[in-house]
């Protein structure tokens, strides 16, 4: 336990300091207060205005950042891993977990650090037509997505070192992932169909059954992810 949490302090201390999460945070406030100023002057509906800068800014810069991030948990630091666990201060499981932690954590805490004021801010200033569980359930929806994207990602870090061609690999598999659901007529469980549904999610006028299959599908496919991440890395090769 003491060397998980030596771990995960160490790396969200990293990802705390590093460049590109001071870039990404500064690329989605930025537009963000944009947005208010627009919405508020122009009397835009909120839950229009909250879905369109979910799918336009929020959902494209994060999924870059979130997949660079998730991605490199492994493969980014192949000569300190090998170190570490063939000298036996850390096990594998140890090492990974936190690791697992840092980046969701890190994910999810930028998710409610700019989402959070940002929403209460377009719902306030903007023409009101969203409900309050319904700005919850939306933001919901679209955590689940970036922890699902940052799950997959670092069982994408345990297979290959090669970081750049695991990024590409993520963001076209989703998008192909996206594809191939419509095609098989399981469009709800795809990203697309998410968002494209957020103006009615942030309105209160999704179904619940919708709102809960497609939150327990991404959370499975995100605890999956990461138990098969465990798997795989106990097994790698260092």
């Amino acid at each position: 336990m003491q060397a998980f949490l030596a771990i995960l302090r160490y790396d969200a201390d990293q990802l705390g300091r590093s460049w590109l999460v001071r870039i990404w945070v500064a690329l989605l406030v930025a537009p963000a207060i944009f947005v208010v100023i627009v919405a508020a002057s122009e009397d835009e509906l909120a839950s229009e205005t909250l879905a369109a800068y979910v799918a336009a800014v929020y959902t494209p810069l994060s999924a870059i950042a979130v997949s660079v991030l998730a991605v490199g948990a492994v493969s980014g630091e192949a000569a300190m891993i090998a170190d570490s666990i063939l000298s036996k201060s850390v096990t594998r499981t140890e090492y990974l977990s936190a690791k697992i932690v840092a980046r969701l954590g890190i994910t999810l805490g930028v998710h409610i650090a700019v989402m959070v004021p940002f929403a209460y801010l377009v719902v306030r200033y903007a023409a009101p037509d969203t409900s309050a569980g319904g700005v919850t359930v939306g933001l919901l929806m679209v955590a689940s997505l970036l922890a699902f994207l940052a799950s997959m990602g670092i069982m994408l870090s345990t297979v290959s070192r090669n970081v750049l061609l695991e990024v590409l690999l993520l963001l076209v598999g989703i998008v192909i992932s996206g594809v191939v659901l419509q095609f098989i007529g399981l469009t709800w469980m795809s990203a697309t169909a998410v968002l494209n549904e957020l103006p009615a999610t942030f309105r209160g006028e999704t179904p619940i059954w919708d709102e809960v299959r497609a939150l327990g599908v991404f959370l499975i496919l995100s605890a999956t992810a990461i138990f098969s991440s465990l798997w795989l890395f106990r097994r790698k090769d260092l």
